[in-house]
């Protein structure tokens, strides 16, 4: 199995209700395909990670690659593994911009210093199984 993440960012015309639409239509693609992941949404860009059989997961990604909703596609991480780490879920998705102002620091750090773009591939895993655990938990 694999697992690939990628940063992109969505066009200026994209709208909330578009990203609905993808999702809807992901996750149903993906439970047919067997891919898992996330998706996580901030300030007009996406994080997404797969996690499935190589072929799947790499063709799914060409798709993606492909897009006219999506600019600028950069592949963060592919690693072969053995497990997932989203097994239950054919596509989660967290909205970052949702996040509460309650949450003593944690919106004034995203905010004012957070960029998906920026992520390194430890970082990016660390940061999806943090918000997944997160979900878990909850």
């Amino acid at each position: 199995m694999i697992q690939l993440a990628y940063f992109s960012s969505v066009r200026s015309h994209w709208s909330q209700g578009g990203t609905e639409r993808i999702l809807i239509t992901s996750r149903e693609n993906n439970r047919r395909r067997g891919i898992t992941g996330m998706l996580i949404y901030y300030k007009h860009n996406y994080l997404q990670i797969l996690e499935g059989l190589h072929d799947p997961v790499l063709a799914l990604y060409d798709v993606i690659e492909s897009d006219r909703r999506h600019t600028g596609v950069i592949e963060i991480l592919r690693q072969s593994i053995t497990q997932r780490d989203f097994p239950n879920y054919s596509m989660s998705f967290c909205d970052l911009s949702t996040v509460e102002n309650d949450l003593d620091g944690y919106c004034e750090f995203l905010r004012e210093h957070f960029d998906l773009g920026s992520l390194r591939p430890s970082g990016t895993i660390k940061l999806f199984r943090l918000l997944k655990d997160a979900a878990t938990n909850s």
